[in-house]
């Protein structure tokens, strides 16, 4: 090879090795809010069933607000989808990462056989992250979905409550009158 060539190919090596270093810490960086979106939203989300399962054994306020509690069970669960996507995406990254170490260690080491190896991982690595946005497109839209129906439910559980409410005030008063 002659000078020429290989002063071309340190050169590029250099550079491929900022770019890979670069995107290494972007990698870090999105492992770590991956995985704390992920973490944060399952004890969310385990925290909110607990709460609305002791709301709807309640008796009387369950039955009320059930439009309501069935319309926060859709919520936790756009929220464990999210959850879900984070932990997928955080696989993702990771994978992505290693995939840019492998190719950089086979840039360095001039290994054809390996800069291949890594390519055909990376097309593999497209082809599932095109998976996880078809699933992240399909998560966003039922949230849009469950904001839409928010409205029309609070309003009818809000009825249904006032209407509980003025029957277990005329049920005290006849037990309180057929007492006297």
């Amino acid at each position: 090879m002659s000078l020429y060539k290989m002063g071309i190919f340190s050169h590029i090596t250099r550079i491929g090795n900022k770019i890979a270093n670069g995107i290494h810490s972007a990698s870090v960086v999105g492992k770590k809010l991956t995985g704390s979106i992920s973490r944060v939203g399952h004890k969310l989300a385990s925290h909110a069933k607990n709460a609305v399962s002791m709301i709807e054994r309640v008796p009387g306020l369950g039955t009320a607000l059930a439009p309501v509690t069935g319309l926060v069970r859709s919520g936790i669960g756009v929220v464990e989808n999210v959850a879900d996507l984070a932990g997928s995406a955080n696989k993702l990254i990771d994978r992505g990462d290693k995939i840019v170490r492998s190719g950089q260690d086979a840039l360095n080491n001039r290994d054809t056989a390996g800069a291949m190896r890594t390519i055909r991982e990376a097309r593999d690595l497209g082809k599932s992250s095109g998976k996880q946005l078809q699933r992240a497109s399909e998560v966003l839209g039922s949230a849009r979905s469950l904001a839409g129906q928010s409205g029309g439910a609070v309003g009818s559980s809000k009825a249904n409550l006032m209407k509980n409410v003025v029957q277990a005030r005329e049920q005290a008063r006849a037990s309180a009158s057929s007492m006297f």
